[in-house]
């Protein structure tokens, strides 16, 4: 608890005090014997000043009534002072305390309520002032009316019960308290609503429900008046025995708790921003908003309240003062004594023209409050608190040991001072009031120890495991929050250091925590700091993710030395070649140097493996420059290289004349080196030289000139004929296949080859093979047998007069047979067919000529009165078309008519 109130004894030895009533600086006291007592007060507006409170005696109006004055109440908008006496309402000059009339139909009145407020006029909309006396009359309800300060009317309302409590909470709306219920009267409709009555669900389970147990939990105790007070944002607070429960102006609970008084209150009111309730002995104060009690003060036989800003209580022969202590030095007091909680409430209720930089001063005491709730155990409503706030993670991150917060580690806490509001001070609930305030009242009960340090819980075991785990949710927010500001914000050098400091102390979290979320952390775009992290993964051995987290950071050169030196070893993590080639595929061309460093190892371990490096379906087309690969891989093996080779070249389709030139040279390598002993042996040198002469004669791109001079010269005739074809020396390589391989079908077969390719070519080719077999460039025989067997079966592709010269001339005439059948069936297919496309060609010919006599013999006539049918215009001198059914349209309007024509052929 704390100072509220400073509390002074005003009025001592009043004789009968039977109502009081303040406003400005005027105190009506009304006494047993019908006197009326006018004092003015002269007081400090906010208590903690060295000024006291000042009563003078203006006025004394002895017969002011015959009876006791019970009750004192003004209303200002027509200066009238309402006075209840002798059992009737009377209307006084609120300045000469003269009476102005008696409510005659308020005789026997208990009680009376007087609202003022302003209101719109329902028809025309204009804003009016609205009064209205509520009288209770045994069983009757009177409503007297003012509208603009003139009297309008007088209502009689039936009650079903005596009237004990009434207040207005609404325009129209009046809450009665009568013995044992409270009812809600609309006084326009005449509508009762009954509240806390049996509603919801039958097992007690509704809201009503748990109102009516909360109404009803003081069993046993003394039974209590009944007591309604009007507060503020629509709410009303009603009292049964000890309990006082908040309502919505409809009668519904607005709040999940009420008010559990220490005692049954006598009198129950409201001063900004505290219930006050006069209990057997004491007064108590409580928060409005937390229901907290704040302060306890003694006053012996209080019986009376004067509820408001002006807050007076009275006994039978004694007026008190509760001079309220600013609300700014309220909350320094309360953040002294670590009642955060408490001082966050009074900051929210306060207007913001009140306190300069409010929000920061708030953020600043709920960061205090944040604080000492963590470090008394309560993890989870600290985090939360901390990440409502978005409080600087330094300063959450700080509240941990070393081993996560790292240097950010500290013991300090905020201290009061740092938000000090007020320049007044308040006295501690442990010391004496001053002298003016009288003994009684200055007996105050204090809680203060209940958030001393001393509570404070040790950050270690289970404690730090739950409190790591709250930690892990509020970084995790904000490193969501600080990605989206970093993506936004153009000056991000905090934001980044903010980053680095939220995601290394996340990484550290998971890894007391749940070390299972490391992984997906450092494989994700991160602000972990470097060194830190490196440290502890290694430290905890847990290398995969330190790959992960180099890999993230870009730092590949380390994570390819970590995985290296596991590799290399035949156990344990990471061990094997695998992810270093997994790591490699994964490098653009950047870092293409470090592919070759690191391939090395891979392929003195594991050659199939290591060629993954270059040519897996995961390394994307032209990612790495192939001859730089290529020249690294000629240095660890040739058949490296081959490998390399055909793949960029077959799959990849690479069609630079270097890499044929050298995949042609590296397999005229690998044949030379190939030993030839056995069976096997030559059969897999026979495959080789296969795969060569495919690959010569399929690729276009290699140099045959260059690789020409590097077949031996004694062998590899085909592959030399596969060459010389390639630059053009066609003779030389039929001579090869006719003297060297003695191969005539090979010889045709190429012959007949260029011919399909080009046919004029074809003829030549022919006749040189015909020539190779005539006239050996060697000198010897003529190979007549096979020249006739080529002129027999392709005697049609070559020229007879030149086969004719080129035969000997003893040549039997019969061996040349089927030479000439074939020539001249060759001859006459040729001369029908031409003669047969000749025909049709004049047919065509003829068809043409009779179309354009047909279109030529054609007229249009356009006159002055021709239409076009589209746009319902002349056609005059316009360019036009004409349709095939003879239609005549503007040429501009052609287009819209063939697109009419579509669309109904194909409805």
């Amino acid at each position: 608890m704390h100072h509220a109130f400073q509390v002074s004894t005003v009025l001592d030895k009043i004789a009968r005090i039977e109502s009081i009533f303040a406003y400005g600086d005027k105190l009506l006291i009304g006494t047993g014997t019908g006197q009326l007592l006018v004092y003015e007060v002269k007081e400090p507006l906010v208590a903690g000043t060295e000024e006291q409170p000042v009563v003078t005696l203006v006025d004394t109006r002895k017969n002011f009534s015959r009876r006791p004055i019970d009750q004192i109440d003004i209303i200002k908008e027509i200066e009238v002072l309402v006075t209840l006496s002798d059992g009737v309402v009377s209307l006084h000059d609120m300045r000469s305390y003269e009476l102005r009339m008696t409510l005659t139909k308020t005789k026997g009145a208990d009680l009376f309520t007087i609202q003022t407020l302003v209101e719109m006029h329902e028809e025309d909309g204009i804003p009016m002032l609205m009064t209205r006396l509520a009288v209770a009359v045994r069983k009757k309800l009177f409503i007297f009316v003012w509208k603009d300060t003139e009297f309008l009317e007088t209502k009689e309302l039936n009650i079903p019960d005596r009237i004990k409590a009434m207040a207005w909470v609404g325009p129209t709306k009046i809450c009665l308290g009568f013995s044992g219920e409270y009812v809600l009267m609309d006084v326009e409709t005449k509508v009762l609503t009954e509240l806390f009555a049996p509603s919801g669900p039958p097992d007690g389970s509704g809201p009503m429900s748990a109102l009516n147990n909360l109404y009803n939990m003081s069993i046993g105790s003394r039974g209590g008046k009944p007591l309604v007070t009007k507060i503020p944002n629509n709410e009303m607070l009603l009292a049964k025995d000890h309990i006082s429960i908040f309502l919505g102006l409809d009668g519904t609970p607005t709040r999940k708790v009420g008010i559990e008084w220490t005692g049954i209150p006598e009198e129950m009111g409201y001063s900004y921003p505290y219930v006050v309730a006069i209990l057997a002995k004491t007064v108590e104060v409580r928060n409005i908003q937390t229901q907290a009690l704040v302060q306890q003060i003694e006053l012996a036989n209080a019986k009376i309240l004067n509820q408001g800003k002006l807050l007076y209580i009275a006994s039978g022969s004694q007026i008190w003062r509760l001079t309220p202590y600013s609300l700014a030095a309220q909350v320094d007091q309360l953040v002294e004594m670590f009642e955060y909680k408490e001082a966050v409430s009074l900051l929210d209720q306060m207007e913001p023209i009140l306190l300069e930089n409010k929000a920061d001063k708030v953020k600043k005491i709920k960061m205090m409050y944040a604080n000492d709730l963590f470090k008394r155990g309560q993890y989870d409503t600290a985090v939360t608190m901390f990440q409502e706030l978005e409080a600087d993670p330094e300063t959450v991150i700080s509240l941990y040991p070393e081993d996560i917060a790292g240097d950010m580690h500290s013991e300090e806490t905020i201290q009061a001072d740092e938000v000090e509001l007020a320049d007044e001070r308040v006295p501690k609930p442990d010391t004496a009031q001053p002298a003016v305030v009288t003994s009684a009242a200055a007996s105050i009960k204090s809680s203060t120890e209940s958030a001393r340090p001393s509570e404070y819980v040790p950050l270690t075991g289970q404690q730090l495991t739950e409190a790591v785990s709250y930690l892990i949710r509020f970084l995790t927010d904000r490193r969501q929050k600080l990605t989206k500001a970093l993506n936004k914000e153009q000056d991000r050098s905090t934001l980044l250091h903010m980053a680095t400091q939220v995601d290394t102390a996340l990484l550290k979290a998971y890894m007391m925590n749940n070390d299972a979320l490391v992984g997906p952390l450092v494989r994700v775009p991160n602000h972990c700091d470097v060194q830190e992290c490196e440290k502890l993964l290694r430290d905890k051995k847990k290398f995969k993710e330190l790959v992960d987290f180099y890999n993230c950071k870009g730092l590949h050169d380390q994570a390819l030395e970590v995985l290296r030196d596991l590799g290399k070893n035949d156990t344990g993590p990471l061990h094997g070649v695998s992810q270093t080639v997994l790591y490699l595929q994964q490098l653009d061309i950047d870092h293409f140097d470090l592919v070759l460093k690191y391939s090395a190892w891979v392929f003195e371990k594991d050659p199939e493996q290591g060629m993954r490096i270059f040519i897996d379906d995961m390394v994307e087309d032209n990612i790495y420059p192939r001859d730089k690969v290529l020249d690294h891989l000629e240095k660890i093996s040739s058949d490296l290289a081959i490998e390399y080779l055909e793949y960029i070249i077959h799959e990849l389709g690479d069609t630079t004349p270097e890499f044929h030139n050298k995949l042609i040279l590296a397999y005229l390598q690998k044949l030379k080196a190939m030993p030839r002993n056995t069976t096997e042996e030559q059969q897999a040198y026979g495959e080789e030289r296969v795969r060569l002469q495919v690959f010569m004669t399929t690729s276009t791109t290699y140099k045959a000139e260059k690789i020409l001079s590097r077949l031996p010269y004694d062998d590899l005739y085909e592959e030399k004929a596969i060459l010389l074809s390639r630059i053009g020396q066609h003779d030389q390589a039929l001579n090869i296949y006719v003297y060297k391989l003695k191969n005539y079908r090979m010889a045709e077969d190429y012959c007949s080859k260029i011919y399909y390719e080009d046919p004029e070519q074809g003829h030549r080719m022919f006749l040189a093979l015909l020539r190779v077999y005539l006239q050996p460039s060697s000198g010897g025989s003529p190979l007549i047998e096979p020249a006739l067997e080529l002129l027999a079966r392709h005697g049609s592709q070559i020229n007879v007069s030149e086969v004719l010269s080129t035969l000997p001339s003893d040549t039997h005439l019969k061996g040349l047979y089927p030479f000439f059948e074939k020539s001249i069936r060759e001859s006459n297919r040729a001369h029908y067919e031409n003669m047969i496309v000749k025909n049709l060609l004049k047919a065509e010919q003829l068809q043409v000529q009779e179309k354009m006599t047909f279109y030529r013999s054609r007229s249009i006539r356009i006159s002055e009165d021709r239409m076009c049918p589209q746009c319902n215009k002349r056609i005059g001198n316009s360019v036009f078309a004409v349709f095939p059914n003879g239609a005549v349209v503007h040429y501009f309007c052609k287009e819209k008519m063939e697109q009419q024509r579509w669309k109904l052929g194909h409805q």
